[in-house]
């Protein structure tokens, strides 16, 4: 039996040890290490974050990574494998957060009615507590805010509280309770709302600069997601200067629903021979695209379907006068 390739990665700087051995330092999400496994046997992975500015807290983990039938798994839920074509497997560790808790200080404390006071308590993570004249309600926000603001009011004869704010990315913020039970929880790029619709972007960071819009309206006495679809940030979409970026431009379309667009870098005949079902289904559901670096084809891009470990396909893709003319599933 042949042996594999195990490709060590990480987004945040580690320390890396296999079987007590020290094997390297990982940096950033640039830098990968690589070694050499048997097709059948167990590895102890020893992963020691290195203190950087990063606004997370990482401890040490150890992971077990067992390798059968040259098939590599790991029931750590920190730790992601990618299968490229059963011969080189990515190994990706994600930090394993924990929080730091400390003596609870209250950041801010607002009476909205006479019996409702409302009060934000740190203890490593932020705390709202909603006091009325007959409970005292509790919940643990997501992320820690600021620049936030409180909206009291009765609609279709339910109260409803509205917390809004940024968080530590910039990004808005949106908690709403109805008659003091948590109905939406949102973090988003942009957010608006009125009492009886709530409005969602979230850009997508793709080539054509997609943004997906979300839109809730008011039910009776609770919201509900009553639309989605995809929008452009700019006036069109941003296309690929470079006839190389073509399939992954393709790819980001077709991934987030964007058939109209996939089918402008299509060449002509291949359009009318896929039909917009065919082009929906043809590369199945897949989550991500890499470029393959360990198949030393360019002109090939690896799709990623959700699984432990993750499984891919690779696809070449002919090129001619900047339209896609061909697409070979490889073997």
């Amino acid at each position: 039996m042949s042996n594999i390739f195990l490709h060590f990665l990480s987004d945040f700087p580690v320390l890396i040890k296999v079987n007590e051995r020290e094997l390297g330092l990982i940096e950033n999400s640039n830098d990968t290490l690589s070694i050499e496994a048997n097709g059948n046997q167990d590895l102890l992975l020893y992963v020691f974050p290195v203190a950087d500015k990063s606004s997370f807290t990482s401890i040490p983990y150890l992971v077990k990574i067992q390798i059968e039938d040259n098939i590599p798994t790991c029931s750590n839920p920190f730790v992601e494998i990618t299968d490229y074509e059963h011969t080189h497997f990515e190994i990706k560790f994600n930090p394993m957060q924990v929080q730091t808790h400390k003596k609870a200080v209250m950041i801010d404390n607002i009476q909205l009615q006479d019996d409702i006071i409302v009060s934000i308590f740190d203890d490593g993570i932020y705390n709202l507590e909603i006091n009325t004249k007959n409970k005292l309600y509790k919940f643990p926000l997501s992320e820690k805010i600021f620049d936030y603001k409180f909206e009291y009011y009765i609609e279709n004869e339910t109260s409803f509280l509205v917390l809004e704010g940024k968080n530590i990315q910039n990004q808005c913020f949106l908690l709403v309770f109805s008659n003091f039970i948590c109905n939406l929880e949102i973090v988003a790029d942009s957010i608006e709302h009125t009492k009886t619709e709530i409005t969602v972007l979230n850009y997508q960071n793709d080539i054509a600069k997609h943004g997906v819009v979300q839109k809730y309206k008011l039910d009776k006495n609770h919201f509900i997601l009553s639309d989605e679809y995809t929008v452009f940030l700019d006036e069109k979409p941003h296309t690929p200067k470079d006839s190389k970026i073509i399939p992954w431009a393709f790819a980001e379309a077709l991934n987030i629903g964007d058939i109209n667009l996939a089918r402008t870098f299509l060449e002509k005949g291949l359009n009318n021979t896929l039909n917009d079902e065919l082009l929906n289904t043809f590369f199945g559901n897949y989550s991500e695209i890499k470029w393959n670096r360990y198949l030393n084809q360019p002109d090939t891009l690896c799709f990623i379907y959700d699984g432990n470990p993750r499984k891919t396909k690779t696809y070449r893709f002919e090129i001619i006068n900047n339209k896609i003319s061909n697409i070979t599933e490889l073997d």
